[in-house]
């Protein structure tokens, strides 16, 4: 039998408080107000509303989130998406059109230590499932190196946040 991901809606019309705990992917289209922790990914819907802080490994947002966002990998705000708070992840993607009210901050210290966390860990398989690049290579030991040191202007490699 084929292990697939389990996903789990909260409809348009429902409302639910409290704390929210997944694996898999999880739908909100509906309002949800409390915490949620997850090794999986929430997608927020157009009509969704979440007033909670939100650990996750990745967030998609069409609708509105009023919270902190710490997400292990990536995090993306569609162009109707509303976010009223500050983000922590190591990948973001916010498309025109996005309110964003907060500040964020690119950690890629959190996929080294979850790499480090794995490797003392019996029970690999959770990390792993993850981030299976993280399997075969040796993050701690890479280093970028800039392109024009010296200028203000970025380089080929640095990332330009337009939104």
């Amino acid at each position: 039998m084929k292990k697939t991901d389990s996903v789990a809606f909260l409809g348009e019309n429902t409302s639910f408080e409290g704390k929210l705990s997944f694996h898999g992917t999880v739908r909100i289209d509906g309002h949800f107000k409390g915490e949620i922790y997850s090794d999986g990914t929430l997608i927020i819907g157009e009509r969704g509303i979440v007033e909670a802080d939100i650990n996750t490994n990745c967030v998609v947002i069409s609708g509105e989130v009023h919270g902190n966002i710490n997400n292990a990998n990536s995090a993306e705000i569609h162009p109707k998406g509303k976010v009223y708070g500050n983000i922590v992840t190591s990948s973001i993607v916010i498309h025109d059109g996005v309110i964003f009210e907060g500040s964020c901050r690119m950690d890629h210290t959190r996929i080294q230590n979850l790499k480090k966390e794995s490797e003392t860990t019996d029970n690999k398989k959770g990390l792993i499932k993850l981030f299976p690049t993280l399997k075969n290579r040796n993050i701690d030991k890479t280093i970028i190196k800039p392109e024009n040191p010296g200028k203000k202007e970025p380089a080929m490699n640095d990332k330009v946040l337009r939104s």
